[in-house]
C-alpha cells in the first residue's frame, strides 16, 4: 500500500539518492511536492506500522544493501526560498545548501559563506547536524526552525543553547524539518573570493568522489583525520572501500563498495584509534540498517 498520496514509490532504490551511492531499495518512499503535503505524508508515516527514516540529499548517511524496510520520506522537492526582508528569509528542508550559498549569501556579501562553502547536502540536513567548518555552524545563523513532530507543527526558536558541534537539540531523528528562517549579516571581505578559496582548498585537500564527506567527528582539541593517519590506515581497503591517501577522514566507495566494506573500514578505525590513544571516535555520518 502507497498510502493516499500520488508522490509515493515502491521499491524504491537508496543507493543513487546517496552520496555513497550504496544502499538497497525502501519498500516506501515519500516525495511530497510542498509542505502541506509533507505535513500529510508525515502523520500518515506515523500511523503505520513500519520503521521511519527521513532523507534530504543523501550526503551523510551509509545504507545498508538490504535496504531499508520501512517508509522513507524525502524532502529533495521542499526547496521553496523565501526572502522576508531585513536580511531573513525562510528556506525549506530540500533546498541544496550550496544554493543558498550561491542565490543568497554571495549576491547579498553575506557572512556565512566560509561556513558553508562546499559542504553538500540540504539546508534540513545542515540544520539537523548544524553542519559547519571551523568558521562556523548552521545555528549560528538560524533564528526559528520548523518542525512537524508526534505533536504536530512547531516553531522553535534557536539559541546557542540548543547547538553544539555538529549536533543540536530542538529536533529529533524522527521529526520532521520543513524549513529555517535564517537571518544573515553583510561582511566585510568580498565573499565571492572568500568562497572561491574554500572551494580550491577543498578540492586540493579532500578527495573527489563517492564518499560522505567527513566520517568521523573531530574529538575535542584534535582532527579524527590525523589520529587515523597516525594509525597507519591510509590506503586501507575493505572489497570495494578505501581509506584515502589524500584526507584519512573520508572513506572512498571506489569500487562498487558494500555497506560492510565501508561499515569494516569505520569499525577499522576505531578499533585502532582507540587502541593507540585512548580516543573514541564519533561518527558524523548516519549509519542505517
Amino acid at each position: 500500500m502507497n498510502g493516499p498520496f500520488d508522490f509515493a514509490q515502491e521499491n524504491y532504490p537508496l543507493a543513487p539518492a546517496t552520496w555513497y551511492r550504496v544502499g538497497g531499495p525502501a519498500r516506501i518512499a515519500l516525495f511530497p511536492p510542498s509542505a502541506s503535503d509533507a505535513v500529510a505524508a508525515y502523520h500518515w508515516m506515523l500511523s503505520q506500522p513500519d520503521r521511519r527514516l527521513i532523507l534530504g540529499k543523501g550526503s551523510n548517511v551509509l545504507i545498508s544493501d538490504a535496504g531499508f524496510p520501512g517508509i522513507v520520506l524525502m524532502t529533495e522537492r521542499l526547496d521553496k526560498l523565501d526572502p522576508l526582508g531585513a536580511d531573513r528569509y525562510t528556506v525549506e528542508a530540500g533546498l541544496e545548501l550550496d544554493r543558498l550559498v550561491r542565490d543568497v549569501l554571495l549576491p547579498n556579501n553575506y557572512e556565512g559563506t566560509g561556513a558553508w562553502a562546499g559542504i553538500p547536502g540540504s539546508v534540513g540536513g545542515a540544520m539537523f547536524m548544524n553542519a559547519g567548518t571551523v568558521n562556523g555552524a548552521t545555528c549560528d545563523f538560524l533564528e526559528s526552525a520548523d518542525l512537524v513532530t508526534h505533536d504536530g507543527l512547531k516553531t522553535v526558536p534557536i539559541d546557542k543553547t540548543r547547538c553544539g558541534y555538529r549536533q543540536q537539540s530542538f529536533c529529533s531523528g524522527d521529526d520532521l524539518i520543513l524549513s529555517g528562517t535564517f537571518k544573515f549579516t553583510h561582511a566585510q571581505k568580498d565573499q565571492r573570493a572568500v568562497y572561491n578559496h574554500y572551494i580550491q582548498r577543498r578540492r586540493e585537500k579532500q578527495p573527489q568522489g563517492n564518499c560522505c564527506g567527513s566520517v568521523f567527528k573531530n574529538p575535542p582539541g584534535d582532527h579524527a583525520g590525523r589520529l587515523i593517519q597516525a594509525c597507519g590506515l591510509k590506503g586501507a581497503r575493505r572489497g570495494g572501500a578505501v581509506i584515502s591517501q589524500t584526507h584519512a577522514n573520508f572513506i572512498m566507495n571506489e569500487n562498487d563498495a558494500t555497506f560492510q566494506d565501508i561499515l569494516d573500514l569505520i569499525n577499522l578505525c576505531k578499533t585502532r584509534v582507540r587502541e593507540k590513544f585512548g580516543i573514541e571516535l564519533h561518527e558524523e555520518v548516519r549509519i542505517i540498517q
